[in-house]
């Protein structure tokens, strides 16, 4: 009978948060070296871009934290699969890991283990729908950027028709400032927005393989102690 062997390197999605959170880093260096970032928030009178860009970090640290705890999981689900003898369910300890915890309260009722599978994988996504809940909040402060933006410049003709030849200068730089602020927030929220939903698929990714490894393993050794 063959058993779920353990992943090659345990730590992998923590590594892979890590190259992401590399590439991300050097490019707002990059950005900041070039004033395009500055620039951006200097022309938001609004400062949606600096919250836009406060939450993103916030969602990155949440991402890590979560990559981390994963990879503890997956070594954990490691010790529990040695390659050359598979574990039994009574010498599992419950506190090692969530995997273990599962194992342990295995039994000979399906529909129970089939409830136990579906805790253990919200356990593992653990607050994954709190951080997609944030990468659609991304969007929306863009478009909250976008709407306040075209208000800004609506509002600077308001007074068109009062307006002489030496204000059309001013006129012109409120305009101006308003599409700023409309295309930086939609622009900035957007590309925040894609780069966190793309470590949460990574996280998500991970819990699901780990689940059902878990659970393959579980149904091996259910059957393994049935026929013994």
């Amino acid at each position: 009978m063959h058993y779920p062997s353990p992943s090659q390197n345990p730590y992998q999605v923590f590594l892979h948060w890590l190259l992401l959170l590399g590439l991300m880093l050097f490019a707002a260096l990059l950005l900041l070296d070039l004033g395009v970032l500055n620039t951006m928030l200097a022309q938001d009178v609004t400062r949606i871009t600096a919250v836009t860009l406060l939450v993103f970090v916030v969602g990155c640290g949440h991402c890590g934290v979560r990559s981390w705890v994963l990879a503890r999981e997956c070594l954990a689900f490691d010790h529990l699969t040695p390659a050359h003898k598979a574990p039994q369910l009574a010498s599992l300890t419950p506190e090692c890991s969530l995997g273990s915890q599962y194992l342990q309260g295995l039994g000979p009722d399906q529909q129970e283990n089939a409830l136990a599978a579906e805790i253990l994988a919200e356990r593992l996504r653990g607050s994954h729908q709190v951080g997609w809940f944030v990468t659609g909040v991304l969007v929306k402060l863009g478009l909250l950027g976008t709407v306040v933006g075209f208000i800004l410049m609506l509002g600077s003709v308001s007074g068109l028709e009062n307006l002489d030849t030496s204000d059309i200068k001013e006129l012109m730089q409120q305009m101006t400032s308003g599409m700023g602020v409309a295309m930086n927030t939609t622009l900035v929220g957007l590309v925040c927005s894609v780069l966190l939903g793309m470590q949460y698929l990574l996280l998500d990714r991970c819990a699901d393989r780990l689940v059902a490894d878990t659970v393959a393993l579980g149904q091996m050794l259910n059957t393994r102690s049935g026929s013994s």
